[in-house]
């Protein structure tokens, strides 16, 4: 006679016990500390464990100490993400060969649209969210760690087209927003005409709701840069400068001005803006600013909303000449060695040694050949079908 799968563990023959009389929450904060792989395994071993691991509270016990990892989109052929689970904070990542050989996770979203053409847009606790490049319709966010997608639709505005979008999370209500800025068809492009209107959509449902209009010259193509709440752009002038920042605050659904580094107010005319990019770097806010073609200087802002703590921590001379039309050096991450890994040309991975006279290096990944996108990423098992239902909490 074939045996049926129990669910439950083996029992502790000396003590009577078993796993399960661990209290679950402290079992959530042992599962919690575990390497991702060893998590996604544990799912996989009964349905109490998975029905754990799939507990709001665990998703959000998780998320709190998760480290940001890299992830790699490729979409030539099965549009794979790839996860590298742990970049040690003191690693020498390319040795002597030039490779780094981590532990790497693979995820292939399931979506009920085609997933070659999507492109990404950003990561927020989490969750990835993709869009159609030409339309932006419509947006598709997924947790690829758990497998699970929602499909945010766009509603079409005559007259209107629109030229930028972002995604972020209110902590206050524990709602996912997505956020487009749409300008006229009639006179864009001219000036005193162009007006970018903002509308916001809450995850879980149908409706776009005007919050008002985006500042005028809106550096929007950089989609945004999600940190406490907040999207964070650069303001830019007539003649593509840079001229202030601003963020939008999903909480109160509104635009206010942000304060950009105080050393840049007398510069007018020689920052432009195609020649900047903004991250998180070390927790904190950044400006990737290229004050030539051979030179990268790395902001930081190490007091949230505060002038004064801007530094520049980092001067490097390029290997390469940095040009325009997104062929720029974009850090990614800090290790605690001072290498600074950082992707140019959308799809080169480098290693700066900043304690080792900025020297370059290329950074390859054992098992990652090309891809389309690398990004830090925030592994979490946050459901985004909670989410949208409302009953993420």
């Amino acid at each position: 006679m074939k045996r049926s799968r129990s669910s439950k563990l083996p029992v502790n023959a000396a003590t009577g016990s078993s796993i399960f009389s661990i209290p679950s929450c402290l079992l959530m904060e042992i599962l919690s500390k575990l390497p991702m792989s060893t998590i996604c395994n544990c799912r996989c071993v009964c349905s109490y464990f998975r029905n754990l691991i799939s507990d709001p509270q665990f998703a959000q016990l998780h998320l709190s100490t998760s480290q940001p990892s890299l992830m790699f989109w490729d979409r030539r052929w099965d549009c794979i993400v790839h996860l590298i689970e742990l970049i040690h904070p003191c690693l020498d990542p390319v040795g002597a060969n030039n490779r780094y050989a981590p532990r790497i996770l693979r995820f292939k979203p399931k979506c009920d649209v085609p997933t070659a053409e999507l492109e990404v847009l950003s990561s927020c606790n989490g969750l990835i969210c993709f869009y159609w490049p030409r339309t932006y319709n419509p947006y598709v966010i997924c947790n690829p760690v758990i497998n699970e997608h929602v499909i945010v639709p766009q509603m079409e505005k005559v007259f209107f087209d629109q030229c930028g979008s972002g995604f972020g999370f209110c902590s206050r209500t524990n709602q996912y927003k997505m956020l487009r800025l749409l300008s006229p068809s009639i006179g864009f492009g001219v000036p005193g005409l162009i007006k970018l209107e903002a509308e916001i959509n809450t995850v879980g449902t149908n409706l776009w709701r005007r919050v008002g209009d985006a500042p005028r010259y809106l550096h929007w193509y950089s989609g945004g840069c999600f940190l406490n709440g907040s999207l964070h752009w650069i303001v830019h002038d007539t003649e593509n400068c840079f001229e202030s920042m601003c963020c939008f605050d999903f909480g109160k659904e509104r635009f206010q001005p942000f304060p950009g580094p105080s050393q840049f107010r007398g510069l007018p005319g020689q920052l432009r803006v195609e020649m900047m990019k903004m991250g998180v770097l070390k927790d904190g806010l950044s400006v990737f600013h290229h004050p030539n073609c051979y030179m990268l200087d790395i902001w930081v802002m190490k007091d949230y909303a505060v002038r004064e703590s801007w530094t520049k921590d980092f001067v490097i001379k390029l290997p390469w000449v940095a040009t325009y039309f997104g062929y720029i050096y974009q850090p990614l991450m800090v290790l605690n060695n001072g290498v600074i890994l950082m992707v140019y040309a959308l799809s080169v991975l480098l290693s700066c040694n900043t304690m080792d006279n900025n020297s370059f290096r290329k950074f390859m990944v054992n098992g990652i050949s090309s891809f389309a996108r690398a990004m830090t990423y925030i592994p979490s098992f946050v459901s985004i079908k909670n989410a949208a239902r409302g009953s993420y909490s």
